[in-house]
């Protein structure tokens, strides 16, 4: 076992103190640094969590620290292929924040650039680590769904001024760019995690109705046709008057689940309706609600391991494609788009 692994972050937004504590606390970790473009918050997030590390003073410098084996990108969107791309030249480990790129390009010179250095990835799709979906996940494994027949996720989350910090990056075309980029690619990533690849996407967009700020359409809904046959639906909405909601159902042939409840007459013969299943749910669009710490423990393991990780951009650049197939179809008035499996 390696005795420390130096980590060095690059953006001290609301994400970043979550890195912060995940890599404080785990045993084979410490955090070196922390770059930030705004003077003097890299140096507030580090005092906050009680960690003596360097504020760096420029991004150069974050580089230039030998100490870092792994780089944490935690920027905005439009500056994420051109940091992931750098650390994995330098031969580190990187954590590559969502979305994982602007550009069906952008994403995929990550991707090369990673598979290039021989160095590990993990694109932080949080979700994949909730209790629920783990739950699900192993329900699925049992047999409890069977063949899928209809899978769908939406992404809920009202994203205003006073909610929000970064709103006014969320809202812009540069950093922003579409609602399934910004944060929809979540219901986009668990979708195809637990039901299976997409082959087509049919999207319809809206534009804002109750915060005209937006630079983008900031509902968007699309049919989906997986490559088994079976059909769903993906939805993101940030303007609307309603609640944090991230939903996910999926009806096979022999049960359902819907979100943390499950039925099914073939494995739950007496059961009139369906149970639930108490269990952590991702009912917060707070990041501190999301489980970075088990997703961490993962990815130092994967390093240690020498093993991909399943979050990895060789997966997760399958969810992305989905997502731009989204927009492609939704600027092309619902024209359906296939979406490329390489």
């Amino acid at each position: 076992m390696h005795t420390k692994y130096g980590v060095g972050i690059i953006g001290a937004g609301r994400v970043c103190s979550e890195y912060v504590k995940a890599f404080r606390d785990h045993p084979l970790t410490t955090i070196v640094g922390i770059y930030d473009s705004v003077p003097g918050k890299a140096a507030a997030v580090l005092q906050q969590n009680g960690v003596a590390a360097q504020a760096y003073d420029s991004l150069d410098m974050l580089f230039d620290d030998q100490r870092s084996q792994i780089i944490v990108s935690a920027t905005h969107g439009h500056l994420r292929a051109t940091d992931c791309v750098r650390a994995a030249q330098t031969g580190r480990h990187v954590i590559i924040e969502k979305p994982a790129g602007l550009t069906p390009h952008e994403t995929a010179q990550i991707r090369r650039a990673v598979a290039d250095a021989g160095v590990k990835s993990i694109v932080p799709f949080v979700l994949r680590w909730n209790p629920q979906f783990l739950t699900v996940r192993q329900l699925i494994a049992d047999g409890i769904l069977g063949d899928l027949i209809y899978g769908e996720a939406d992404y809920w989350h009202p994203i205003t001024p006073t909610k929000i910090p970064g709103y006014r990056a969320y809202v812009s075309h540069e950093q922003g760019r579409s609602a399934f980029l910004a944060a929809g690619c979540h219901a986009a990533d668990i979708l195809r995690y637990l039901a299976g690849e997409v082959a087509e996407v049919a999207a319809f967009a809206a534009g804002p109705k109750r915060d005209l700020a937006w630079a983008y359409p900031p509902v968007i809904v699309a049919s989906v046709k997986f490559t088994g046959g079976a059909v769903g639906k993906l939805s993101t909405i940030l303007d609307a008057d309603t609640p944090y909601i991230f939903n996910c159902q999926l009806l096979g042939t022999a049960g359902t689940i819907r979100n943390n409840k499950v039925y099914s007459s073939k494995h739950y013969p007496g059961a009139l309706d369906y149970w639930t299943i108490p269990t952590i749910q991702p009912d917060s669009g707070d990041v501190a609600h999301h489980p970075f710490v088990p997703m961490i423990a993962h990815f130092l393991e994967c390093i240690e391991r020498n093993q991909e990780s399943h979050a990895s951009i060789y997966d997760t650049y399958r969810s992305m494609a989905v997502c731009y197939a989204i927009d492609e179809s939704a600027a092309k008035g619902g024209q359906a788009v296939s979406v490329p499996n390489d």
